[in-house]
């Protein structure tokens, strides 16, 4: 069976049922990369198409475009960009104009392909696609992290166009999506959730001990304890413990927790079972109503967070017993329980590990590299996990799949070592929360330290966590932050889905949240499209910055990197390798021009070219700059060959 075999399977029923009912759906005009021809209508940035034929033509247009790329498992992260994707959303679109978003599938996903390459992607990040649960619903369709199943697939993501393939399952769906993304040298990583399960997770059934569980009554308002002796959001190291457990606040905490209803009342669990498996009934909410018990919600590992919890999901009970550290506080009899240290199981681990659930989640693993064939995982979470059970991950990983792609959540560049240590080879780092202040001072602190770094981490200015850049400062700043984020030594320019159409609308907020707590829809709770008719996305200027970082990518390294001092508003980093120099000016007073002159950066006769300006449209680049005025948030990239090495140091 060929690597491609499911997405030739998909070409040759559409190809075999070209007659197939199905009403003409609208689609952005911006998807049409395949040139397809037979459009039946055209309106303000849509056009109209029988979706069967269209969709052959453009599968035929991969497999055309496929001759260019060659796919192989290496990956130089030098050479990357990342671009993250919620399927549902990326691919959602009014398809029918009856008012109604219909969710993105993975058929239809394939169409953005083409557009990606446009922009240089090469690593597809998709967010879960796994079957997420429907009980505690966030906003509207609830959020993909509610992962119930890690074996099953969101049954939304299936294609109705696709429903006469006999045999054909939604497992074949995403299998094909990836073989179209190797087609055209895309490797893909998925998420993988391996800390936290729906509240009424599929494992329940037969495994209720591999939860937390609360007394009803202690559902409201259930929050971890406020600690007043400590500070906000500080991390629960060991010299904390004791505050913690004498806390007042953390003894009424920990009576909220029960045993499971396996323990606390075993031929009533029996029952409850056996009804639910009759009735079909909610067996949560039958363990709710004839128990008084429930499974605790998460929250935030960090001491007086001000993150509210999330109330869809709990975590997994990873150890049977309690952590060494933490037992001579506790009274004897105490139920299951998790707080800010039990959380991160990788400091506090306890001496008996839950071996099923430990094996179930590495079966889980392997089942995503054999059943797709990904490429890699972003481990959620990752950093708490017991550090025996992410080295048996990552060993089965890398036996599978050698060259795997593995991301790291951490939100620290300074952790950038333990990354390495543990197996990660990218990591998402302090790029999302120093774009949150964007001023001379912390982006060269940020920049100072990224030469160094022993692991590529994200290059963002916004992820799937955070407020969109746009909602800080608009065009102008987006696209002078995709600039500034496209050089960088040792970090991948990572675009969150949505970014080149300049969409507004997050996905979430829960990290650098600038909202002020309103209550905005957001893409991972709430059925939303994105801005794609958008009259002037933002995808040629990433096409040409990622054409211009590979025609440079030699002298693109962190060992020719350099910072020249910033010129009032304007901060300016460099990379200089022999006769080669590479300048990136960026204005960041969002208000008033500024002055530039080369001549303090590096003296250079009959000065520089412009590869990229941010605020050029028509690519009319001027040349020979050495003195010249930048707009309010504009981005300017410069260079010049022939240089003479002996001034470097002028520089």
């Amino acid at each position: 069976m060929s690597s491609q075999s499911r997405l030739k399977q998909v070409y040759h029923f559409l190809a075999h049922n070209k007659h197939i009912e199905d009403e003409p759906v609208w689609i952005p005009s911006i998807w049409n990369e395949c040139g397809y021809s037979e459009v039946l209508d055209t309106k303000d940035g849509e056009i109209k198409v029988q979706f069967q034929p269209f969709m052959l033509h453009h599968l035929q247009y991969v497999f055309d475009l496929s001759s260019h790329y060659y796919y192989t498992e290496n990956k130089n992260l030098d050479d990357s960009v990342i671009y993250s994707a919620l399927v549902r959303y990326s691919a959602a679109w009014d398809y029918l104009h009856d008012g109604e978003i219909q969710s993105g599938t993975f058929l239809r996903f394939m169409i953005l392909l083409p557009l990606l390459k446009k922009m240089g992607v090469n690593i597809l990040y998709l967010l879960p696609v796994t079957r997420y649960s429907n009980l505690h619903l966030k906003g509207d369709i609830g959020s993909p992290y509610a992962v119930q199943s890690l074996f099953e697939l969101d049954d939304q993501l299936h294609d109705s166009l696709l429903n006469d393939m006999v045999a054909f399952t939604i497992h074949d769906e995403l299998t094909a999506l990836v073989e179209a993304c190797h087609l055209l040298d895309i490797k893909v990583v998925v998420d993988f959730i391996p800390r936290v399960t729906a509240r009424n997770s599929e494992f329940i059934k037969e495994h209720p001990d591999w939860v937390y569980w609360i007394w009803n009554d202690a559902l409201e308002g259930f929050a971890p304890p406020n600690i007043p002796e400590l500070g906000f959001f500080e991390e629960c190291r060991p010299d904390k413990l004791e505050t913690v457990y004498r806390s007042a606040e953390t003894s009424s905490f920990l009576k909220k927790f029960a045993q499971p209803p396996n323990e606390l009342n075993p031929v009533l669990w029996q029952r409850l079972k056996l009804r639910s498996e009759q009735t079909g009934e909610e067996l949560l909410q039958l363990v709710e109503a004839e128990m008084g018990i429930t499974t605790a919600p998460a929250h935030s590992d960090w001491i007086n967070d001000v993150q509210p919890i999330w109330t869809d999901i709990t975590f997994y009970r990873l150890y049977k017993d309690f952590s060494p550290q933490v037992r001579s506080y506790l009274q004897e009899g105490q139920p299951p329980y998790v707080l800010f240290d039990t959380i991160k199981c990788n400091l506090y681990p306890g001496d008996e590990p839950n071996q099923e659930l430990w094996d179930t989640l590495i079966e889980a693993i392997i089942f995503n590299l054999d059943t797709y064939r990904i490429d890699g995982f972003r481990i959620d979470i990752g950093h708490v996990l017991p550090v025996p059970l992410l080295e048996e991950m990552f060993k089965k990983i890398k036996e599978i799949r050698p060259q795997a792609i593995l991301i790291s959540e951490d939100l620290f560049n300074r952790n950038h070592h333990k990354a390495v240590k543990t197996g990660y080879n990218v990591m998402l780092g302090s790029g999302w929360n120093v774009m949150t202040d964007i001023s001379i001072n912390t982006l060269l602190m940020y920049v100072k330290e990224l030469p160094e770094l022993q692991i590529h981490v994200f290059a963002c200015s916004e992820t799937a966590d955070t407020p969109r850049i746009m909602s800080r400062g608009g065009t102008s700043l987006a696209r002078m932050m995709s600039v500034f984020n496209h050089f960088l030594p040792n970090a991948i320019p990572y675009l969150t889905t949505g970014i080149e159409v300049n969409e507004i609308q997050p996905l979430n907020c829960g990290l650098g949240d600038n909202t002020g707590g309103a209550e905005i829809p957001r893409a991972f709770f709430n059925k939303l499209k994105l801005n794609w008719s958008n009259p002037k996305p933002m995808i040629p200027l990433l096409r040409q910055l990622n054409l211009c970082k590979k025609e440079h990518l030699n002298l693109v390294q962190p060992s020719h990197f350099f910072l020249p001092d910033h010129q009032n508003d304007v901060l300016i980093y460099a990379y200089l390798k022999g006769n080669e120099l590479l300048i990136g000016c960026f204005n960041l007073n969002d208000e008033k021009p500024q002055s530039v002159n080369t001549d303090s950066i590096f003296p250079v006769v009959g000065g520089f070219d412009v590869l990229i300006d941010s605020e050029d449209r028509a690519g009319d680049l001027k040349k020979n700059l050495k003195q010249f005025v930048m707009q309010p948030n504009q981005a300017m990239i410069l260079y010049r060959d022939g240089i003479n090495q002996l001034k470097v140091g002028s520089a």
